[in-house]
């Protein structure tokens, strides 16, 4: 299940800024509101969220756990870290 922005209508102010923004079209005003009205279009790309004067949109983090450890091979791995002696 892929994440959409969650657009929290009791803060928009309909302003259009996130509908005009969005790369994909994904949103529309509805009401005077902004909506997702196309959420297959989503790419989640986070302009509607970063452009929003009222932080009326969130975008969720997605977590997605590697099954394959080819996957993190690229990554940089942390030292171990121990709590300091007391």
């Amino acid at each position: 299940m892929k994440p959409f922005p969650i657009i929290h209508l009791d803060l928009c102010t309909g302003c259009h800024r996130c509908v005009d923004i969005c790369p994909t079209h994904a949103l529309a005003q509805i009401a005077g509101k902004a909506q997702l009205a196309y959420p297959d279009q989503c790419t989640y790309c986070t302009a509607c969220e970063d452009t929003c004067p009222e932080d009326a949109i969130e975008l969720p983090f997605l977590v997605v756990f590697a099954t394959d450890v080819s996957a993190t091979e690229n990554q940089e791995t942390l030292p171990d870290m121990k709590p300091p002696c007391s």
